[in-house]
């Protein structure tokens, strides 16, 4: 089981997604928190920079969330595809993941590296996707 993130690396891989879904550069991203250079993005995404309080809230602030939210495991609540997975044993789950890995002999779902869900392939009757990303505004 991989260690819990701490919440600078929480941080990190919320600005690294959050930039992602919008589909900015590094620049853009920078631009939007009032940045005149990229690095404060690059370093920050690597974990190479230190991120401050001011950090936090300027990333925060150029991504339309809170505080709180960048240092949640879902900085966008609602965001996250939801798939309804049935076995055959005739159970439906509603699984909450980014990435789905359908291997030969074993199903996995993942939310933000993650493992949350895993099955046998032979036993996955079905799977529909329920919900999509909101598109950005």
């Amino acid at each position: 089981m991989p260690e819990p993130l701490t919440a600078a690396e929480r941080v990190a891989a919320n600005v690294k997604l959050l930039r992602a879904r919008r589909g900015w550069t590094q620049n853009q991203l920078a631009a939007e928190m009032g940045q005149k250079f990229s690095q404060v993005v690059a370093t920050a995404e690597i974990g190479k920079r230190r991120i401050t309080v001011d950090d936090l809230v300027d990333f925060a602030k150029a991504f339309g969330v809170t505080p709180e939210q960048m240092l949640s495991h879902d900085p966008e609540p609602g965001s996250t595809p939801v798939y309804e997975v049935t076995t055959d044993d005739g159970t439906t789950r509603a699984i909450a993941a980014d990435t789905v890995d359908p291997g030969e002999t074993w199903t996995s779902f993942y939310l933000r590296e993650t493992r949350v869900f895993l099955a046998p392939t032979a036993r996955i009757v079905g799977i529909r996707l329920i919900t999509e990303e909101a598109a950005d505004a």
